[in-house]
This record gives structure tokens, C-alpha cells and sequence, in this order.
């Protein structure tokens, strides 16, 4: 009664009260869906069969001559892919660089891809796979090589940070697409791609920049948040960044992700309900508050 006492006296913070818990309740609900709010500038141009020479001329390798790359271009046996006629057309010209010849400039980071996974997974789909049949792959599905994560053509340079974290976020996000979701939810993305932090952690902080290791293995995981976290350890690692089950993880991984996804439901669950109950019961009592100013008048 003296709660009922006090809000009827004091209608208008009652009100107040009303909207603001709205206003939580809204924001609330904002944070279930993946909503990114930092844009990337400028979406990654694929590199084909024809280059775009403005475009070129202002990325990083722009100012170096086709040859320095491509070596001498001559016509050769097969002379230009025609489309439809040549089989090699098929295939993307990313497909069919050898990036071998990063090296000569890129001698550190192409030394560090060969020590990665992603490098690993190139050399037993060269071993077992037909060229052809994997060129015809979604990318997802096929091994990286550097024109699959680098636009050989229209790279830019001295990009920022965060500018450079949040290309970083899309590319991974190109083929790692369950984790990249996961990684936009958590907090290092919300606080490094959305709010532009860069104190906190992009894709290659933990799983590096060209070796990319996949952090499966508990030693190299706590290595990895060492380097942020200095008091980190066997069970701080232990914890699941990524909380999305893919072919291939192992089964106590596998029960944390459906353990984490039950909760969720039943939380979402909770909070819907007690949202759905006490806006329900604002809205009848501001149809009470109504009908008594109708019957007064």
C-alpha cells in the first residue's frame, strides 16, 4: 500500500523511472544481436585477370613495376587465358601466383607462413588434391596463400591499428566466419573492432599475424594470452574465446560450447519473461491511469 501510496503522488517520477527502465531494457535486447558499429572503409578489391592501374598505382606496391613480381611476361605456349576456351581461365589468378616470390621482399613474413598452419594445410592439399577441383572450392575451404589474404594489387600501406585490425577481423572472417561471430560478441571485439581500442586484441595478437597458429594446444594458448594477461594461467587459458563447435575439436571443448549455449537460452529465456511481465504490467497500469482520467471527466 505504501508503495502504491508513493507512486500515486509522484506520478511524474514514477514515469521517468518507467521510461529510463525502457531504455535499459532496449539496450539490453541491442546486445543480443550481432550488430557491428565501427565500418570498414573500404571493402578488399580481389585481384583477377585485369587490374585496375589507378587503383594499383596508390597501394603499397604501386610504385614497383610488374616485372619486379611477375618476372618476364612473356606470351609463352598458352599465350593469354581465353574465358570459356582455356581451362587455366577457371582458376583465379590467386590460384595460380607463386607466392614464393614474396620472399625477395617479404623474406620475415614469408618465413613465418611457412611455420604456420596455414602453410601446413597448403602442402597436404598440394600432395593430395587435384589443382583443378580445388580451385573450384569456396574459399573457406581451400588453403591460404598470400593473395588470399593480402590484395596483391590494391594493398594499402601505413594503414592504422584499428584500421588495420578491422581489415584483419573481415579477411579471417572470409573463411573462420563461426569465429569471427564469436569474436564480434566477445569482449576483445567489441572493445577492438566497435569501440576502436588499441590496447585490445585482434585475430593475429593471439594467433599471429602470418604464422596463425590455431591455439588448440593449452601450452600455446596460455603463451598467447601471456602476452596481454601477465598473471595469466593454466586456467585462464582454459577459457573458450571462440564458443562455437566446428569438425575436428576435441570433446571437452565441444561440452563447454553446450554448456555455454544452454545458458544462454535459459538466461535470454529468464530475461525475456521479466521483461515481457513487468513492461506488461506498466502497460495495464497506464491503462488503469487512463480509464480513471476518462471516468473522472
Amino acid at each position: 500500500m505504501l508503495i502504491k501510496g508513493w507512486i500515486y503522488k509522484n506520478r511524474d517520477k514514477s514515469r521517468a523511472i518507467i521510461a529510463a527502465c525502457f531504455f535499459v531494457a532496449l539496450c539490453s535486447i541491442l546486445t543480443c544481436f550481432d550488430i557491428s558499429w565501427a565500418k570498414v572503409s573500404d571493402s578488399l578489391l580481389e585481384s583477377s585477370w585485369f587490374v585496375d592501374l589507378k587503383e594499383f598505382s596508390i597501394s603499397a606496391h604501386g610504385t614497383l613495376s610488374c616485372e619486379v613480381c611477375h618476372g618476364v611476361m612473356d606470351e609463352g605456349a598458352g599465350g593469354h587465358p581465353v574465358p570459356g576456351k582455356d581451362i587455366s581461365s577457371n582458376r583465379r589468378p590467386t590460384d595460380r601466383f607463386d607466392y614464393f616470390r614474396c620472399r625477395k621482399c617479404h623474406r620475415e613474413s614469408y618465413g613465418r607462413f611457412l611455420k604456420g598452419s596455414h602453410a601446413e594445410a597448403l602442402k597436404k592439399e598440394k600432395v593430395n588434391g587435384d589443382i583443378e577441383a580445388i580451385s573450384s572450392l569456396p574459399g573457406d575451404k581451400r588453403a591460404p596463400t598470400c593473395g588470399h589474404c593480402h590484395s596483391s594489387h590494391y594493398e594499402e600501406a601505413r594503414l592504422g591499428r584499428v584500421e588495420a585490425g578491422r581489415r584483419m577481423t573481415e579477411v579471417c572472417g572470409a573463411c573462420h566466419s563461426s569465429q569471427k561471430k564469436t569474436y564480434l560478441k566477445g569482449f576483445h571485439g567489441k572493445t577492438a573492432h566497435n569501440l576502436g581500442d588499441m590496447t585490445s586484441a585482434y585475430c593475429s595478437d593471439c594467433h599471429g599475424a602470418h604464422t596463425c597458429i590455431s591455439l588448440k594446444e593449452k601450452d600455446a594458448a596460455l603463451k598467447a594470452c601471456l602476452r596481454c594477461h601477465q598473471k595469466a594461467d593454466a586456467s585462464f587459458a582454459s577459457f573458450v574465446i571462440h564458443p562455437a563447435s566446428v569438425k575436428g575439436e576435441d570433446s571437452n571443448k565441444v561440452f563447454k560450447v553446450a554448456v555455454i549455449r544452454t545458458v544462454t537460452v535459459v538466461m535470454g529465456s529468464i530475461v525475456l519473461l521479466i521483461i515481457v511481465f513487468f513492461y506488461g504490467h506498466s502497460f495495464l497500469w497506464i491503462l488503469r491511469e487512463l480509464h480513471e482520467k476518462l471516468r473522472r471527466h
